[in-house]
């Protein structure tokens, strides 16, 4: 049996401007994304008995589901989310099975994948995107790698906008595991990305201490979308590095995600920036000793106040 345990990590936007909507109805962009170290935890086996895996305690939402030939047992632990082929996750499935057959890849007739899900959902921070670049990922890795680290960034812009990078950031990630990967050498926890997703040319990180907090709201990015295409062209021209072109809809239609950037300026980051959509908001610290100073004053205010915003003191620009 074959079988590979990957993080499945959160991505950042230290710049993001929205250029132009397309004819087709998709957007344009240019982002410095990097990867974070925050992360789900995925499996992925050639066995379609998930038992043996060791995961955390909870509850998991388990499906069984045909993809191309293949039995794929799937299971998650966060059982609101989309289960079927509308999953991030079996999406990326579902686009790996042909390439694998044009290529006469004879592959597994059984899979298991398992999503142990730890970061917030609808956040700004690419949490099923990441599941599905780790899923293809993995299931390449079952396959022995026959497709390069390119050639599953291309496959993965047929699932999701964030999927290319994705791949590559994740990839960097889990090295390690994937070191017979042909092209990891180009893989990058950090790059800027243009077009809709689907460019990813790797640079160099800009590492820093970070805060992440999530107020708990869901945030519609087809909504952010549609409130920038309503903008006048002159509020729209690109401002790069520590600029989120998306935060301004979701500050002022999100109460919690106002206050909560607020409260993070009224602390000592160098930057305070949403990430994609939001409502994730980020902190950036040169240092750890006033990342982590700041971090207890942060749990001090919910505290106090009976906030319900999650929060992680992690590290951004740089491999797990």
């Amino acid at each position: 049996m074959d079988y590979i345990r990957m993080k499945s990590c959160a991505k950042i936007n230290l710049s993001l401007d929205v250029l132009r909507r397309r004819k087709n109805g998709y957007h344009d962009i240019e982002s410095l994304m990097q990867g974070v170290g925050m992360y789900d935890v995925v499996f992925i086996s050639d066995d379609d008995d998930p038992q043996f895996v060791d995961i955390d305690s909870g509850v998991y939402a388990t499906q069984e589901i045909w993809i191309e030939g293949v039995r794929v047992t799937f299971a998650i632990n966060r059982l609101e989310l989309v289960m079927g082929t509308d999953n991030l996750a079996l999406k990326g499935i579902r686009a790996l099975a042909p390439e694998f057959k044009k290529r006469g890849v004879e592959h597994t007739r059984y899979m298991s994948l398992i999503i142990d899900k730890r970061l917030p959902i609808a956040a700004g921070i690419a949490g099923g995107s990441g599941n599905a670049a780790v899923a293809m990922l993995g299931w390449n890795y079952i396959e022995g790698n026959p497709l390069s680290l390119r050639e599953l960034m291309e496959i993965g812009s047929q699932v999701g906008a964030d999927v290319p990078f994705s791949i590559m950031m994740n990839a960097a990630m889990n090295r390690e595991e994937l070191a017979d990967l042909p092209g990891i050498e180009e893989a990058s926890v950090a790059a800027m990305t243009s077009g809709i997703g689907d460019v990813v040319d790797p640079v160099e990180p800009i590492h820093r201490h970070v805060i992440m907090v999530n107020p708990g709201v869901a945030v519609s990015t087809r909504e952010v979308y549609e409130a920038i295409d309503a903008l006048p062209k002159d509020a729209r021209e690109p401002k790069g590095l520590w600029h989120n072109m998306m935060e301004g809809y979701t500050l002022e239609a999100y109460e919690e995600a106002r206050e909560l950037k607020a409260y993070l300026e009224s602390l000592n980051a160098e930057h305070v920036l949403m990430s994609g959509s939001g409502p994730t908001v980020v902190a950036y610290y040169g240092t750890e000793e006033t990342a982590e100073e700041d971090f207890i004053k942060l749990k001090d205010e919910i505290c106090r106040k009976g906030r319900e915003w999650q929060m992680w003191l992690t590290e951004t620009g740089k491999e797990l």
